[in-house]
């Protein structure tokens, strides 16, 4: 319940409301094992952690819920902050990407009139209708129906996909390498009725574990740490894939869409309209730039020695070690960014703003005195 105590200092003003109900369930599981094999002179030990929280929202004030959820703002970029019952916290919302259109919208107006582009006689041979090349898997940016097929209008031609069309109007119409957005309502436009539900930033499993080794007088310890299944949304790469602007770009920008024929489904990188008059949407927050960041670190590491006790007393000491140890060795990860590790919680979700990783590799190499 979202819902909290009254201090009594409070003002009879200032009084909190309860505006909504949250289910909030988890879990958390730990073993710690002294000991756990023991032979000789070696003996080790271990300890893991698990741990799970999943949060749903039930209800929630609609005057509240006005206040919290910001209006798309029909920019390339710009995140949504959205709170929505039945869903949880740190919930992202965006459109889906299917690939990059392959045609211009002129290829599709050719082939109604029976001019087929040389690129599709040679790649499609045999094929003369707008549907047949649709049903090859060719993309124009055109309007389809739930069956995937052409929507024509009162002359007989096919329907450009707009950005946010109204009253004649639009902010811009999709043309041959811009990203392909699934027109969710099959309207023929890119809108606020497409935005989606992509994933949320709350892992379903996080935690650490490690172990120690002893022989002797040697000794081992490790820490590692991990998150499982959660989204981020990586921002920086939306930057260096964007080509809007004279910034530095990934190399990914290399495959991106060039000619006609180019691109398709699956094929994420549009075209390159950097500094152009043409305004393209081709950035709008998606699950293409939406990644799981799962990961498993090894946090800390460090190898030691311990001098014989009956040795070093010859020399008015109670102790001697000598040790080495590292941190943030390696990461494991799928995730394309620099440091999987986003920060989570609350309404807002995990954003990869090419922020400094928190975690720098450093190596260590000390002596401990004790006398």
């Amino acid at each position: 319940m979202m819902n909290g105590a009254v201090p009594s200092s409070r003002a009879a003003g200032a009084l909190i409301k309860n505006v909504g109900d949250m289910k909030n369930n988890g879990w958390e599981f730990n073993i710690d094992g002294n000991r756990l094999l023991k032979k000789g002179k070696f003996s080790m030990d271990f300890y893991v952690n698990f741990a799970n929280n999943h949060n749903v929202i039930t209800k929630m004030d609609a005057n509240v819920l006005d206040n919290l959820n910001t209006d798309f703002a029909r920019d390339n970029e710009r995140e949504l902050q959205r709170v929505q019952i039945n869903n949880p916290f740190g919930a992202i919302y965006g459109f889906r990407c299917l690939g990059t259109y392959n045609y211009n919208f002129s290829s599709a107006q050719n082939i109604v009139k029976g001019k087929i582009p040389k690129r599709l006689q040679q790649d499609y041979p045999g094929l003369t209708s707008l549907q047949q090349f649709i049903d090859a898997g060719v993309t124009f940016p055109i309007a389809l129906n739930a069956n995937k097929q052409v929507i024509y209008n009162e002359k007989g031609e096919p329907i450009q996909m707009m950005f946010c069309y109204s009253e004649g109007t639009s902010l811009a119409k999709f043309n041959g390498g811009d990203a392909m957005y699934e027109d969710i309502n099959h309207d023929g436009q890119i809108n606020e009725l497409d935005i989606v539900y992509l994933g949320n930033s709350l892992p379903k499993l996080t935690g650490g574990f490690g172990f120690t080794l002893n022989y002797g007088h040697w000794r081992l310890s490790t820490q590692f740490n991990y998150r499982v299944d959660y989204d981020v949304y990586n921002k920086a790469r939306l930057w260096v894939e964007s080509m809007n602007s004279n910034n530095n770009q990934s190399e990914a920008v290399n495959y991106r869409w060039r000619r006609e024929g180019d691109g398709g489904y699956g094929s994420y990188i549009p075209r390159a309209l950097s500094n152009s008059l043409v305004k393209n949407y081709n950035t709008l927050i998606s699950d293409r730039f939406i990644e799981d960041g799962s990961f498993l670190r090894l946090n800390y590491l460090q190898l030691s020695y311990s001098f014989d006790s009956s040795l070093i007393k010859k020399w008015h000491l109670n102790q001697l070690k000598l040790y080495a140890s590292a941190r943030n060795l390696f990461c494991l990860t799928k995730y394309s960014g620099v440091d999987p590790e986003v920060a989570y919680g609350g309404m807002s979700i995990s954003i990869d703003g090419a922020s400094t990783p928190a975690h720098a590799r450093a190596y260590t190499i000390g002596v401990n005195i004790e006398f």
